[in-house]
């Protein structure tokens, strides 16, 4: 199998038997540590055991270099203020998030390194927009976070998400445009709506407009956003400069605007399939009061439809499923760092009417289904139903959170925030005692599928032989030593098409 990437590509062991692949290794956010003698442990876990690809599952990089000026990335570039890009004019605030991105790569060689040699595939989250950015799909929500959205995906697709296989291929629109108090028409002389594909429209933002728009933390005496700025609903295309949006502007004048892009993906690699979601885009806005409310939707009803439409049709026999948030787990609170903590949880647990839809729908495929989370800031291996599981992985270079932050929850054991119980089987943890810089407490997983195994005749040869029952194995290494802390190993089951198959070609005494 080839999977592209970075203009060239790697190879996967060749297929031994339909929907095999051979038993190495998946990465999930490995840790990049720069102060390791000029190495990372990244780079020795690569020469050690080849690693196949890696996934990154958001919060890349913390708002830095936020307040970077147009005019200083004009002179860091070498570009005349009349040659300035089109993007920069309408969103200026958009320099600060590359200067963010350059400011990683140019104090990590480690990380450097590590990206340039090995394929990786990526989720955002909240940081790669602005943090605890809520309601981004909230129609009528006025907030500065939520609609920075589209500014912060596009720096991130300048940089990261680029090397994903976007299914989707209308990308993110910005212009300028007129609006009128009262009114539902926007009107930008410059656009060109007529190939506009609703279908593939996220909502439309009216932007902030203000030079702290993307800060992590809210000004001392914050700048009042544009009076129109909010979150809109594209009603209707009227002709190639014309939008008919809801609700209403509040007041007559021009400012910046954006559309959202679909960044939901999906890949194939041989016997399992990994679905990417998007946790920001389409969310609506919660309420840690009623975190039950029926209908309240993070993924947004079209992005909800195309995974379960896409794993109902799919012969793979492991499921993938990545969330950039957690699912069992609350995170209602940050890491003891000066931030907003009112209405904050990031997980799917104000989410629960989706949550035990998604649970629900996952435990009906009889087949393993496995969510890859991440936000928090600890690894955990949770059983949630028979065939449904959730492995988180982190953190790489923060702090853990507090048990305080994670809803009590235990180390080990049972755990229940909402209806559901769940099983913790294994936890990176830290007291609450823990002074907040000696919280570094870094983990890494990988995975491992184990398909097929090595039986040659002579010793040093290779004779692939595919197990009848497949297994996937998740290991849980320490940051910085590499120790091995804990190891999750779940089997096919007798109701996936291959154990089927592979039980019906038995001899009855056999089975």
């Amino acid at each position: 199998m080839h999977i592209p990437y970075r203009g060239h590509g790697f190879e996967l062991f060749p297929f031994l038997q339909e929907f095999l692949f051979d038993c190495r290794k998946i990465l999930i956010d490995l840790g990049f540590f720069a102060g390791e003698d000029g190495r990372g442990r990244a780079e020795r876990e690569q020469e050690r055991r080849p690693i196949h690809f890696a996934i990154q599952n958001g919060d890349w990089l913390y708002e830095e270099k936020r307040d970077y000026r147009p005019a200083q990335w004009l002179e860091q570039v070498g570009i005349p203020a009349s040659e300035k890009p089109p993007v920069v004019e309408i969103a200026p605030t958009i320099v600060g998030v590359w200067e963010n991105y350059k400011l990683y790569l140019d104090r990590a060689e480690n990380l450097r390194d590590w990206h340039s040699v090995m394929p990786s595939f990526f989720t955002f989250d909240d940081h790669e927009i602005v943090n605890d950015v809520y309601g981004s799909g909230e129609v009528g929500r006025r907030d500065r976070r939520a609609v920075f959205r589209d500014i912060g995906v596009r720096a991130w697709y300048d940089y990261l998400g680029w090397s994903n296989p976007i299914e989707h291929q209308q990308k993110i629109y910005m212009g300028r445009a007129a609006f009128s108090e009262g009114s539902d028409i926007l009107t930008d002389a410059k656009a060109d709506f007529s190939g506009l594909d609703l279908g593939q429209a996220a909502t439309l933002h009216v932007l902030w407009g203000t030079a702290d728009a993307g800060m992590m933390a809210d000004s001392p005496n914050p700048e009042p956003g544009d009076p129109n700025s909010g979150v809109y609903e594209i009603v209707e295309v009227l002709d190639n400069h014309r939008l008919r949006i809801r609700p209403p502007a509040q007041a007559r004048g021009e400012a910046s605007y954006s559309i959202g892009q679909m960044s939901h993906f999906k890949m194939r690699v041989s016997n399992a399939e990994f679905f990417f979601l998007d946790t920001r885009t389409f969310r609506e806005m919660h309420d840690v009061r009623t975190p039950a409310a029926k209908g309240r939707t993070m993924l947004g009803a079209r992005q909800k439809a195309w995974l379960k439409e896409n794993m109902a049709s799919s012969d793979a026999d492991y499921f993938f499923v990545i969330s950039s948030v957690n699912m069992m787990i609350p995170h209602v609170g940050g890491t003891g760092a000066p931030i907003p903590t009112a209405n904050k949880d990031d997980a799917w647990t104000v989410f629960l009417d989706e949550r035990e839809e998604l649970i629900h729908y996952w435990d009906s495929l009889g087949k393993p289904v496995f969510v890859l989370t991440g936000d928090l800031h600890n690894s955990f291996a949770i059983k949630i139903t028979d065939r449904v599981w959730e492995f988180a992985s982190g953190p790489h270079n923060s702090v853990n959170h507090r048990p305080s932050d994670e809803g009590d929850r235990p180390s080990t054991g049972r755990y229940q925030y909402g209806p559901r119980p769940c099983e913790i089987r294994w936890s990176s943890y830290c007291l609450g005692d823990i002074p907040r810089p000696a919280r570094l407490f870094p983990h890494y997983c990988v995975v491992q599928i184990n398909n097929v195994f090595n039986n040659p005749k002579q010793i040093g040869g290779e004779r692939w032989v595919a197990y009848p029952q497949p297994q996937v194995i998740f290991q849980y290494h320490d940051g910085r030593t590499g120790d091995l802390r804990y190891a999750e190993s779940i089997s096919l089951t007798g109701e996936s098409p291959l154990i089927k198959k592979s039980w019906s070609k038995r001899p009855a005494e056999g089975r």
